[in-house]
């Protein structure tokens, strides 16, 4: 369980690696996928699964992570979070996805994407 767990959670890591370099050279287009945020069902299952179970994979490997309670607490409230963005209606969830992508300047985007890209480094070495 904790191989899986470690390897959900460095695809977690690479994931936010990945959006840290979108956001940074591509700032418009992150806001357009922001915006797309809950557009469907379909959409909204597709987001919130994979948190869901980035969540539990932090709770699971919180014992032989480097930081073992912030493991247990993010985790739990990744996995929380993500349940109830599945149960809410669609309308909430997307409408703020929209009413943020639209007040966030692209400059704003360039500036936190290195906070993602240390998010997700920092997530894999803290896993491992």
């Amino acid at each position: 369980m904790q191989t899986l767990a470690l390897i959900v959670l460095i695809a977690a890591g690479g994931w936010l690696v990945a959006v840290g370099v979108m956001m940074a050279f591509r700032p418009l287009y992150a806001l357009h996928v922001l915006s797309l945020t809950a557009s469907s069902h379909r959409v909204n299952v597709s987001e919130q699964a994979p948190r869901l179970i980035a969540g539990a994979a932090m709770f699971v490997r919180a014992d032989v992570s480097k930081l073992p309670q912030l493991f247990e607490v993010a985790g739990l409230f990744i996995a929380a979070s993500s349940a109830v963005l599945l149960v809410i209606p669609l309308s909430w969830h997307s409408g703020y996805a929209i009413w943020w992508a639209k007040r966030i300047p692209p400059v704003a985007v360039r500036a936190i994407a290195p906070l993602s890209l240390l998010g997700g480094a920092g997530l894999i070495y803290a896993a491992w």
